[in-house]
């Protein structure tokens, strides 16, 4: 059984099943014995970019050299450092490695001819409508099709001896917003209407529309309008949009081809480019005797709103149920039974043992400590838990030897070990298909999803809001066994200060000189020593009451400020000593004005005028000899410094 490996980034939050779909229409054709694996990330949507991140490291599961042959579609990955690594370990491989709609190192290159498709349009343009001035509406610049797409349109104007100037780009990216933009742009800078707008898609075209339409100028009466790619919107809009058709599932179809060619020996070609076809509408002038299938059109879109809205409200009961479960397997047990809709053969649930830590320590709260919780940033770890497995009694099993559901709901422990994908995940079964999404929580991995045969679910785009339930479940179930773990351990340990909530005496001993010593031929760290200015004054004059919320003032103000590893203690009266991990001075610099701030504020809110604090700091040197103690005197000193400077100034 040979297997391919299609590492793919969907569009915003939208799958390219199209890949898949023709890549495996072909293999069933020629009944060629191949599995495909889907590793499939969702990272240029977020605005946190630690999110996208954990999306991407689903390009780092899969070992690339164990499999037959490699697919890439990097075109909408925007983290120049993920498309280098892709391509790096894609070249190494050794297998042969097709691109998709990109010319990336001397892979294979499947795709439309961008280039001499977008000067099809333009040659329409100047030899049909006689068009001599332009604007051009682009996506990004730096996205290869964009670029091709570009080229060919400079290329065709030179040939016919037109006139342009950078100034006529405007560029952007492919969605509906950039067109309308794009056209702000160029009418603000007080250009005449050009004779036509070409745009690098439809979606750009129609913003440019919409927003014409807002200062009266209307396609193709006031200017001529071309897009690219044919989506629904070019046909069904008013007026219907010149672009350019393509079967994106011919590019899938295509690279199945290729393969099959490649391991027969054949010697062929690198670049390998699908037809396209012309749709000279109205936005152009031309095409006013096609008639639209509306009702068709309409009565799909109706259908796909019943079936979205019935898929939605699925999600509702999983969330609902997501909520109840108490183990990570429950809440994959809930997929199948809250989601019929969902039509896949099997489901597996692979985890970072260390997910399971609360859990398995509870009860013996010494075992662990929250700063060792850490997770992979890039890669996998060597050995991971395949904790749960569904697959349907009539279809080819994998050979997991996992547990069904029955067996789970018995109390079964499911957990298997595994390293790596293979041999776990083979697949005996000619022309499936596996897809393998990401499971992370911001940017720390802390497993994945697999599920079989997911093609149907891919092009409905029911996935992405599955994945979201089932993380933001897993999150905070993981939240709420880690503070069930931290409670358990603080109830048996009196180590909290009743007036500020942060440690004392007893929890500086227990867990600050413990951090000291876990750390002390490893990372350095911060001492940082805080005094309350004036407390005296401050008792004698509003009273001791008045002084206890100043005091709990300033601890708000650490612990507000501090990260969950920091240590924050009070050692009594008005000395807080806070000990963590080492930071740049400018952190330190930034996180003291923050504390100083926040008092200040509660000074004003309590009725007592310029309260303030007095800091000192040092870093552990992990070759020293010095003790904790050393360090925190070395810091009582250097915040004495600045109470000494400050009293000398009042005077």
């Amino acid at each position: 059984m040979k297997k391919i490996a299609l590492l793919m980034d969907g569009w915003k939050r939208y799958f390219t099943f199209a890949w898949p779909a023709g890549l495996l229409q072909r293999f069933h054709e020629t009944k060629e014995q191949v599995t495909l694996y889907i590793f499939n990330s969702s990272g240029n949507w977020s605005r946190d970019q630690k999110y996208n991140q954990g999306e991407y490291n689903i390009f780092q599961l899969p070992d690339l050299g164990e499999f037959d042959g490699i697919v890439l579609d990097l075109n909408n990955v925007e983290i120049t450092s993920v498309i280098s690594q892709a391509v790096t370990q894609a070249k190494e491989s050794g297998v042969p490695v097709i691109s998709i709609g990109s010319e990336r190192e001397d892979f294979y290159y499947v795709g439309i001819h961008n280039h001499k498709a977008m000067a099809g349009i333009i040659e329409h343009l100047v030899t049909e409508h006689g068009c001599q001035t332009f604007w051009f509406v682009m996506g990004p610049a730096d996205n290869y099709e964009n670029e091709k797409r570009v080229q060919g349109i400079r290329a065709c104007l030179d040939k016919y001896k037109i006139t342009w100037q950078d100034s006529d780009f405007y560029y952007e990216n492919y969605e509906f917003q950039c067109g309308v933009n794009g056209f702000q742009h160029f009418l603000e800078s007080g250009r005449p209407l050009p004779d036509a707008i070409v745009c690098a898609n439809d979606n750009i075209a129609v913003g440019v529309c919409e927003e014409a339409a807002k200062a009266g100028y209307h396609a193709p009466d006031d200017f001529r309008i071309t897009g690219f790619d044919n989506f629904d919107k070019a046909a069904f809009y008013t007026p219907r949009i010149t672009t350019v058709s393509h079967v994106r599932e011919e590019v899938g179809y295509r690279c199945a081809e290729l393969f099959i060619q490649l391991w027969r020996g054949a010697k062929l070609p690198r670049f390998h480019h699908t037809e396209v076809e012309y749709k000279f509408w109205e936005s152009c002038g031309c095409g006013n005797g096609h008639q639209r299938q509306e009702r068709d059109y309409l009565k799909g879109q109706i259908i796909y709103q019943i079936e979205t809205d019935a898929f939605m409200e699925d999600v509702l009961s999983l969330e609902y149920e997501l909520l109840k479960c108490s183990t990570f397997a429950q809440m994959i047990d809930c997929i199948p039974k809250c989601l019929p809709s969902m039509k896949c053969d099997a489901m597996y649930l692979v985890l970072d043992p260390k997910l399971n830590e609360y859990k398995n320590h509870m009860g013996n709260p010494e075992l662990i400590s929250p700063e060792e919780e850490e997770y992979f940033v890039v890669g996998y770890p060597e050995e991971m838990n395949l904790e749960f497995s569904y697959e349907k009694p009539d279809i080819v099993p994998l050979g997991t030897g996992q547990a069904t559901f029955s067996e789970i709901d018995k109390g079964k422990d499911t957990r298997q070990k595994i390293h790596g994908i293979f041999p776990t995940f083979d697949c005996r079964e000619a022309g499936a298909n596996l897809l393998f999404l990401p499971l992370h929580f911001r940017e720390w991995t802390v497993g994945y999803f697999v599920i079989r045969n997911a093609v149907y679910l891919m092009e409905k785009q029911y996935l992405h809001h599955v994945m979201g339930a089932l993380t933001k479940a897993m999150e905070n179930l993981h939240r709420q066994e880690k503070l069930e773990w931290m409670n358990q351990r603080l109830s048996v340990l009196y180590v909290r200060d009743t007036l500020t909530g942060m440690y004392n005496r007893m929890g500086y001993r227990r867990f600050a000189e413990k951090l000291f010593a876990d750390h002390e031929r490893k990372n350095n760290l911060l001492i940082l020593f805080i005094d309350l200015d004036r407390l005296k004054y401050i008792n004698d004059t509003f009273g001791h009451d008045i002084g206890d919320l100043a005091i709990r003032a300033v601890a708000d103000a650490i612990t507000s400020t501090l990260g969950e590893e920091a240590i924050p203690v009070r050692l009594g009266g008005d000395e807080f000593l806070v000990i963590q991990e080492e930071l740049p001075e400018e952190e330190i610099f930034a996180m003291l004005q923050t504390i100083r701030k926040k008092v200040a504020r509660s000074g004003e809110r309590i009725g007592i005028c310029q309260l303030s604090i007095s800091a000192g700091y040092v870093i552990t040197d992990q070759d020293s000899e010095k003790k904790l103690e050393d360090y925190v005197n070395e810091a009582d000193e250097i915040m004495y410094q600045e109470k000494n400077e400050k009293k000398a100034a009042r005077r």
